[in-house]
């Protein structure tokens, strides 16, 4: 086995987290929104003491964002000693990947805007997209997060 994922909708599509870096799947709670956030960023939840951004997979993929819904989901990840709080559409299922099912992201899609793909999956027959969590902000929005996140603990 190469690795276990949580497979998750945005839109119609699928994608997945591995599963080592996930610490919750929460049902959607109250967001509080931040002004002057980076424009993916929905806002801030609190979680077992902790303050975490909530980040709109939806706005990341350029699709329009929709109003919650029952099977909406947060998928609390941890990375760098940082977590992050991603909103899907629904959560499906986990999923064992074996290392002959996964593929390196084909060249033609690498870009600065999709640093977010980890590996591509083959899941009979369906591909889908691995994130990583370590390259969903773009440009300087991880900067901005973390100065809000600063400033809401000196307060």
């Amino acid at each position: 086995m190469a690795e276990r994922d949580i497979i998750f909708l945005v839109g119609k599509d699928e994608y997945g987290l591995d599963v080592q870096g996930i610490t919750a799947i929460e049902s959607m709670t109250d967001i509080v929104p931040v002004p002057n956030a980076p424009a993916c960023i929905l806002g801030l939840m609190h979680l077992r003491g902790e303050v975490i951004p909530v980040y709109s997979l939806r706005k990341r993929f350029d699709m329009e964002e929709v109003t919650d819904t029952a099977k909406n989901k947060l998928i609390v990840a941890r990375y760098d000693g940082k977590s992050i709080a991603f909103k899907v559409d629904e959560v499906l299922e986990m999923h064992d990947f074996e290392e002959s099912t996964l593929s390196d992201t084909p060249v033609i899609a690498k870009s600065a805007r999709t640093t977010y793909i980890r590996a591509v999956a083959n899941k009979q027959g369906k591909l889908v997209l691995l994130l990583e969590p370590s390259g969903m902000y773009e440009g300087d929005e991880e900067a901005q997060m973390e100065e809000v996140l600063k400033k809401m603990s000196e307060e």
